[in-house]
C-alpha cells in the first residue's frame, strides 16, 4: 500500500511539474509565484511534503481546472461574434425595414410599379434585406441549428412570400392564363386587383419583418440596442 501510494505521489508531483515548469530542457525550473493557484497543497509539494488528503486535493484542482477554462473562452467567442454580427447586419436590416415601411408603402399607394420592380430586384431596396437577416439568424446558432434561429428563418421564409406576391403585383400580370397563354399571352391583371395584392402583401411583410424583430431581440442583452419594429 506504501510503495503504491508512493507511485501516485511521484505520478502527482510530475504532472503538476509539468504545468508549471518552462520550456528549458533538461531542467526543472519551478515559478517562484505560481499564477495557477491550485490549492494550499501545490506549495507544499514545493517543499516535498505531501499528505493523502492535499494529493488528492491537489488531483482534484487538476482535474477541474482545465474544465473551467475553455467554458470561459466559449463564453468570451460567443459574445465577440454576436457583437461582430450585430454590427454587422443589424444595420442593413434596419434600412430594409425602414424602406418596407416607407419607400414601399408609398410606391404601392401611388402605384409606381417600376419602382417595385426596381427594389425587387437583385441588390435592390427589398432584395438587400435577405441577406443579412438570414446571416443575424445565423449567429444564435453554433453547431447545430437553435429553436430561434430556425424560427427567425421560418419569419425570412414568410417575407420571401410577400416579395413573390408583389412581384406579381408589380408584373401586372397573372401566373396560367389558361391552354392557349402562349398565344394570347399571360393574362394581365387590372389595376384594382394589382393594388389589393400589393397591399395584402405589404402588410404580410410587416408581419414578418416585426415577427423577425421580435425574436432577434428577445434575450438581445443590455449591450445591444433593441431594434424598432413597424408601427
Amino acid at each position: 500500500g506504501e510503495i503504491f501510494f508512493f507511485l501516485l505521489t511521484m505520478f502527482a508531483v510530475v504532472a503538476a511539474a509539468s504545468a508549471f515548469v518552462g520550456p528549458r530542457e533538461g531542467t526543472l525550473l519551478w515559478r517562484a509565484t505560481p499564477r495557477h493557484s491550485l490549492s494550499t497543497s501545490v506549495m507544499h509539494m514545493h517543499a516535498g511534503v505531501l499528505t493523502r488528503r492535499e494529493f488528492a486535493a491537489s488531483l482534484m484542482g487538476m482535474a477541474v481546472m482545465p474544465a473551467l477554462l475553455p467554458v470561459e473562452v466559449l463564453a468570451e467567442s460567443t459574445l465577440v461574434t454576436r457583437q461582430q454580427a450585430y454590427s454587422r447586419y443589424v444595420p442593413r436590416i434596419e434600412r430594409g425595414r425602414d424602406y418596407w415601411s416607407t419607400g414601399l408603402k408609398k410606391a404601392i399607394a401611388s402605384g409606381d410599379w417600376g419602382t417595385i420592380k426596381t427594389a425587387l430586384e437583385k441588390k435592390g431596396s427589398i432584395d438587400r434585406i435577405f441577406g443579412p437577416m438570414e446571416l443575424w439568424a445565423s449567429s444564435y446558432s453554433s453547431k447545430t441549428i437553435s429553436p430561434k434561429t430556425l424560427e427567425m428563418n421560418a419569419a425570412i421564409d414568410e417575407l420571401r412570400e410577400a416579395a413573390a406576391d408583389l412581384q406579381a403585383a408589380a408584373s401586372g400580370t397573372e401566373a396560367g392564363g389558361g391552354m392557349f397563354s402562349f398565344i394570347t399571352g399571360p393574362k394581365k391583371m387590372d389595376e384594382s386587383k394589382r393594388i389589393t395584392l400589393a397591399n395584402a402583401a405589404y402588410t404580410k411583410g410587416v408581419s414578418a419583418i416585426n415577427t423577425y424583430i421580435d425574436l432577434g431581440n428577445d434575450g438581445l442583452g443590455m449591450q445591444f440596442t433593441q431594434l424598432d419594429t413597424i408601427d
